[in-house]
């Protein structure tokens, strides 16, 4: 079975009117298998927004390949557009529309069955302020607009930029249920976001990038095992004081809640030595490995280039036909994308 997306030495550079081209994408590649969640990563202005929007059209790549379901993009993009959802950055909505006109409209010029509204409505948790003026809803409110957007042709692929923007603690496990919900489904869903935790605790696997490159792939837990810096879970019937015990001792200790963690720890044993010396016994000694160590390790440093082959750019806009906007965005000649 085919891959839904496929990235292959994506390369971006953007043109700047004055000084040198910044390279956003420098050979990124990047695999997404059908039927999992899989997580984007990247520090802030590594070309993740810059990814999704080439991918999706809205941008133009200087090199590489990409698809879509099989199908080749830009190219095929008129083909797959309607097997796919997306949020890229933030979606903007008419203020004095409702949530239920907001999606009549797109439903209508997508060609979407009507009844698919209440169902995506309900999905996000929004049926009982359908009437309510968007100008009304708060940021996450505006944000499940925008997932329930996405989900209105029930697409194959779902491809979603901070998705939990603006909720709150109870709205990220409903968001979460959801995608779970969706993949187990047979959706394909790729989400971009800064928040590593959840990603741990959603996706099945991950792709980490650095300065527009790839610097790691593949499942969650083989991310996570580069990380793996002899980090441990202790529970004891007094942490606080255990915690103490073992700091004195020379461990980077920190605790957390109803348990410690310790860190770099050559031998697990030595925990157990430590504080069965002081007539501590340990009820739970279990290793920790954080997505977050992952990613803070693997994008400490730069990548690595290379050399990258041409792509037939022969159905997009001429180059001069794009300039930059002062915001960074790419502009068309009158058309903002």
């Amino acid at each position: 079975m085919t891959a839904a997306l496929e990235i292959e030495g994506l390369v971006k550079t953007y043109q700047s009117l004055f000084g040198k081209p910044r390279v956003a994408l420098d050979r990124l590649d990047m695999v997404v298998a059908r039927g999992e969640i899989h997580g984007f990563l990247g520090p802030n202005g590594s070309g993740k927004s810059t990814a999704l929007k080439t991918l999706l059209g809205l941008l133009r790549p200087d090199a590489g390949n990409m698809r879509i379901l099989g199908q080749p993009v830009p190219r095929a993009l008129p083909a797959v557009a309607s097997r796919v959802g997306a949020i890229v950055e933030a979606p903007a909505f008419f203020g004095n529309f409702t949530a239920y006109k907001t999606l009549s409209l797109l439903a209508k010029a997508g060609g979407v069955p009507k009844d698919r509204i209440g169902i995506v409505l309900d999905q996000v948790g929004l049926t009982d302020r359908a009437e309510d003026e968007v100008k009304s809803y708060s940021l996450g409110m505006r944000q499940r607009l925008a997932v329930a957007s996405a989900l209105l042709k029930d697409p194959e692929l779902l491809i979603l930029d901070e998705p939990n923007n603006g909720l709150d603690p109870a709205g990220i496990r409903e968001m979460r249920d959801l995608l779970r919900e969706q993949a187990d489904r047979g959706m394909t869903v790729v989400i971009s976001s800064h928040i590593l935790a959840e990603i741990q605790q959603v996706c099945d696997s991950v792709t980490i990038i650095s300065r527009g490159r790839t610097v790691a792939a593949g499942p969650v837990s083989d991310v996570l095992a580069v990380a793996d810096r002899g980090t441990y879970r202790v529970r004891v019937d007094d942490h606080h004081r255990a915690a103490q015990i073992l700091a004195d001792a020379g461990a980077d200790v920190t605790v957390a809640g109803d348990h410690i963690v310790v860190r770099d720890l050559a031998d697990a044993a030595w925990v157990t030595r430590a504080l069965g010396l002081n007539d501590f016994w340990v009820r739970e000694l279990t290793p920790v490995a954080q997505l977050e160590d992952a990613f803070l390790s693997l994008t400490g440093g730069g990548p690595r280039r290379g050399q990258f082959r041409p792509v037939d750019n022969s159905d997009w806009p001429a180059q001069e036909d794009f300039v930059d906007s002062p915001t960074g965005d790419v502009v068309e000649h009158g058309r903002s994308s």
